[in-house]
């Protein structure tokens, strides 16, 4: 482990400067504070205070509103967890807003805490602490998001790909008033599926009608007003694709209190962060992404990086589309009746 004297012969500077930028004495030069934390980092440098130890990695989590610990965050904890364990570190939960001192940079917080390296998922100032990250080396991986910039390191799941498929099933199913809860908590993801919505309609030479792109949050409240709202329109729409896990839970169930027919009166698709599909009735048809195992890579990375320095890391893991039992043909899709009495298109979409 990096003395303070260690630091200060590398930076040039005497220990009492480093002492005083570590304390974060706000009077040092800013240069200099930003050269002495960058070494600092480089060197493994981690205060001796109590029994904090070199074997612990954080993960930052939104705290206002406070972190839901269910659903995605439960399994981005889980898996990150499990992640560190298999590497011989141990995780620990980090709330930057009740954390961090005045005027404290977000590396010295980290080594102030013991955290040899930061997972981070999108939360208030992400681009300020991405930045402060990238200029001070600082072991790091962007969780459920990307970016451009070549300094950052993240891992993320293709929405786009499955998003367009679980569309184009719903198209061809006879569907051509589609409504989509956007989730508006931004990010890559919240693009990327979108984007698959809007291919797919594309592709099939449909118009989007504006009042059906509807912004959602994150909570099963939500999911219920995005339906309250749908079915306030003169004209309903026959599907409805959700895009975050706890909005279409909130959904299903709302439509299920209205006494609508899931999937013969409205098709449903939601999105699955793990498993929730599996416990709703009807099962619910979802577009995947493994919240667990991408965090469990994240970890596994991070942790092998402090041990091993690397270049910046970055995956797409890919999404998938499920289909169970919350979609059909479209009630006023023309259709037929086979041999066998399946239902079947008589024209197509």
């Amino acid at each position: 482990m990096a003395s303070v004297r260690k630091i200060a012969s590398v930076a040039g500077v005497s220990p009492a400067t480093v002492s005083r930028i570590l304390n974060n004495d706000p009077d040092v030069d800013q240069k200099t504070r930003e050269s002495v934390l960058k070494i600092a980092n480089e060197l493994g440098y981690s205060p001796r205070i109590g029994r904090r130890v070199k074997t612990i990695v954080g993960i930052a989590l939104p705290s206002d509103p406070p972190p839901d610990l269910g659903s995605f965050n439960g399994a981005i904890v889980a898996g990150a967890s499990r992640g560190c364990r298999d590497e011989g570190f141990n995780l620990a939960i980090v709330d930057l807003l009740t954390e961090r001192k005045p005027s404290e940079a977000y590396t010295q917080l980290f080594s102030r805490l013991g955290i040899r390296g930061i997972i981070l998922r999108r939360l208030p100032s992400l681009e300020e602490i991405l930045q402060e990250l990238a200029v001070e080396s600082y072991p790091h991986i962007l969780l459920a998001d990307r970016t451009d910039d070549e300094r950052i390191s993240w891992i993320d799941t293709d929405s786009r790909t499955p998003s367009r498929e679980a569309v184009r099933h719903l198209i061809e199913l006879g569907h051509k008033r589609i409504m989509i809860g956007r989730y508006s908590g931004g990010g890559s993801d919240t693009v990327d599926r979108y984007e698959g919505f809007r291919e797919a309609h594309q592709e099939a030479g449909l118009e989007i009608d504006s009042r059906l792109v509807v912004d959602c949050g994150d909570g099963l409240e939500d999911g219920a007003r995005a339906i309250d709202f749908a079915f306030s329109l003169p004209n309903p729409p026959t599907a409805v694709y959700m895009t975050h896990s706890m909005s279409s839970l909130g959904a299903l169930r709302r439509l299920q209190e209205r006494g609508v027919r899931v999937p013969e009166d409205v098709s449903l698709v939601g999105l699955d962060d793990c498993d929730s599909r599996l416990i709703t009735y009807p099962r619910m048809t979802s577009v995947r992404q493994d919240a667990y195992d991408m965090a469990y890579r994240a970890a596994r990375w991070l942790v092998r990086t402090l041990e091993s320095p690397s270049e910046p890391y970055r995956e797409t893991i890919r999404g998938l589309f499920e289909v169970n039992q919350t979609t059909t043909l479209a009630p006023d899709a023309p259709v037929r009746v086979l041999p066998d009495g399946r239902l079947v298109l008589t024209e197509k979409p």
